[in-house]
């Protein structure tokens, strides 16, 4: 199990970049999709989203949301995903030929769960909600950057207000700093999650592709 790479997008990014420290074997080589890191900044205490906050419905309560806490058995998974939910106003899509593609599945507000991770998100007080002991350091790429990090790729929309494109920028200064084999592709036009609704042969489409020829160029070694 020598070629083993790491892909993610979002969370998953980060996840990804994760397993290039403090494991007892990194991966191979790493591709992040708009990946959330640089949990230190000052952003992740205050970066509300108007665009979820507008979707949330008026009758959630402090006392539905931590029902979260006492759920038993402790859900480990949603039906609905961030991916394609920077645009909520529908749960499908149309494409230039005028065709209805259905979209990913929208957030029931009836359980606890999708209640809870929208609203902070929304409100920008997810890390809080998350992890209030506020060390990052255990979990942030960012401050666990070195020479033997393994080769890493970041993709990343220009227009992401969740996770600010800036935060990638200085992950990839870090690399680079480290002499960490690394590269970044800023994608015009996309916002967070785009890779949910990119269409085949698209700019976006050929722009992210970089990074899994990164990936292959990695393996083929």
């Amino acid at each position: 199990m020598e070629k083993v790479v790491a892909f993610g997008t979002s969370s998953g990014g980060t996840l990804a970049l994760c397993l290039g420290f403090d494991v007892p074997k990194p991966v191979k080589a790493i591709l992040s999709l708009y990946g959330a890191v640089d949990f230190s900044n000052p952003l992740w205490k205050n970066n509300p989203l108007p665009e979820l906050k507008a979707i949330l419905p008026d009758t959630l309560t402090s006392d539905f949301l931590n029902r979260v806490y006492t759920e038993f058995p402790v859900p480990t998974d949603s039906f609905v995903s961030l991916e394609g939910q920077t645009d909520l106003s529908t749960s499908s899509q149309s494409n230039d030929q005028g065709e209805r593609k259905e979209g990913p599945p929208k957030p029931n507000f009836s359980l606890p769960r999708d209640a809870f991770a929208f609203t902070h998100l929304a409100n920008g007080t997810i890390l809080d909600a998350i992890y209030p002991k506020g060390d990052v350091k255990s979990f942030d790429p960012l401050l666990n950057l070195s020479p033997s990090f393994p080769p890493t790729y970041i993709v990343h929309g220009m227009e992401d207000t969740m996770v600010p494109i800036e935060l990638n920028k200085r992950l990839y200064a870090g690399l680079q700093e480290n002499g960490v084999e690394c590269g970044m592709i800023e994608v015009p036009g996309e916002g967070h999650t785009f890779a949910a609704k990119m269409e085949v042969g698209s700019r976006t489409w050929d722009l992210q592709r970089e990074g899994f020829e990164f990936l292959d160029s990695v393996l083929r070694r």
